[in-house]
């Protein structure tokens, strides 16, 4: 910002001493000067036009200056603007009464000429430099939601159907503790009776545990794909994490590295095998309504060590079984007394919601972690899967 192009507000009563500023401003290349007389007018003239500095004297009749200076700094729109306040009182109790105001600087009367191009400079170059931080975090705030809407657009909102041929409902949700997260999901067939789904929970937050997020999920849509490619027998889930592993270590010079639990279901079998890549437990709900973590031994999170291996396991699932899947932002959400939402609420939860659908097992988990929460501030994203098998559904659900 030039001098020229810097808006000021000159603010005094008296006009031998308006003339004497403005004067002295003009021959330091302020050309863009406005007067006010009193502080009423300078508070009409501040609403309607923006400035880039303001000079305020502090004894004026009817509103003084720190009168002045108290509704500004109260009115939002008004509180950035720099204020210079001016005085002939040359005592401390004023020049603190007016930084604690929130002034940016103080003058003495009789002006000095080098005292007032320093502080009237210097203001200015702290506008300017707030000025560009804060449009560069409006910049920043822009993309980081526009980080957020991609990143959301790559885990499924549309989920399949629940039909004779296809017997799993399934819902899940995700949401970022900020702008973008390192949480995924994700659901799709594999086959004409294999169904894959998977929740995972990548360390750390922001944008590169988003883009280590997208790297993961697409890889695993990539190594399924091609292992249905080029081998016919069954897909292995382990195998397929061992491959996954393989690539996220590959070049993962940050040491990055995520949990992930990725099951397959025989829709017509009902055998669910899995491989947990140290990834909290998931929940069985028996259509009895009995409720429990499923005996998953965790191996090593993908990305930390090239030769892990991650061992296949198997479960028998009946008719009307469901499954709760979440990150560990669900157990370790935190209210304002920091307590945990914990694994045993979750229990409880599920153990009362046994019989509902998976979209509304997914709500009432999530409405829980939100009233636990309460205006408590999330550290962790939240991450919640269910789906349930229905071999025996005759009609869509």
């Amino acid at each position: 910002m030039t001098a020229i192009e810097a808006a000021l507000l000159v603010v005094d009563d008296n006009e031998d001493n308006r003339y004497t500023l403005t004067r002295r401003l003009d021959r330091e290349g302020y050309k863009n000067l406005t007067i006010a007389t009193n502080g009423r007018e300078a508070l009409e003239k501040l609403k309607a036009q923006p400035f880039d500095l303001v000079l305020l004297d502090i004894m004026m009749p009817d509103m003084n200056g720190y009168e002045v200076l108290e509704q500004v700094k109260a009115t939002p729109a008004l509180r950035d603007i720099p204020i210079i306040m001016i005085s002939s009182l040359d005592e401390i109790e004023s020049v603190i009464r007016c930084i604690e105001l929130g002034a940016e600087d103080y003058l003495n009367k009789p002006f000095n000429p080098t005292l007032l191009r320093a502080r009237v400079g210097a203001s200015l170059e702290k506008k300017r430099l707030r000025d560009e931080v804060r449009s560069n975090m409006e910049r920043l705030a822009q993309e980081l939601e526009a980080a957020r809407a991609l990143q959301l657009a790559m885990l499924p909102r549309q989920f399949p159907s629940c039909s004779p041929s296809h017997p799993i409902a399934v819902h899940a949700v995700m949401e970022p503790a900020k702008e973008v997260g390192g949480d995924l999901y994700d659901c799709f067939y594999a086959g004409e009776h294999t169904f894959c789904f998977l929740v995972g929970d990548v360390c750390g937050k922001g944008a590169s545990a988003a883009m280590f997020m997208a790297r993961a999920r697409s890889l695993v849509r990539i190594t399924v794909n091609l292992w249905r490619q080029w081998r016919a027998d069954d897909l292995d889930p382990g195998a397929l994490l061992d491959a996954v592993n393989r690539e996220l270590c590959q070049d993962n010079d940050d040491c990055m590295f995520v949990t992930m639990f990725l099951g397959l279901i025989d829709t017509h079998s009902g055998l669910l095998s899995f491989a947990n890549a140290g990834h909290p437990r998931p929940h069985l709900i028996a259509s009895s309504g009995e409720t429990g973590q499923i005996d998953a031994k965790a191996a090593l999170p993908l990305g930390v060590r090239r030769d892990a291996r991650f061992p296949t396991l198997t479960l028998q699932i009946h008719p009307g079984d469901a499954l709760f899947l979440c990150s560990d932002g669900v157990f370790e959400a935190a209210n304002g007394d920091g307590e945990l939402f914990s694994v045993e609420r979750v229990g409880q939860l599920l153990r009362q919601a046994a019989a509902a659908e998976p979209v509304e097992m997914v709500r009432i988990i999530k409405d829980a972690v939100d009233a636990f929460t309460g205006g408590t501030s999330r550290t962790d994203d939240l991450t919640a899967l269910a789906l349930r098998w229905r071999p025996a559904l005759t009609t869509a659900a």
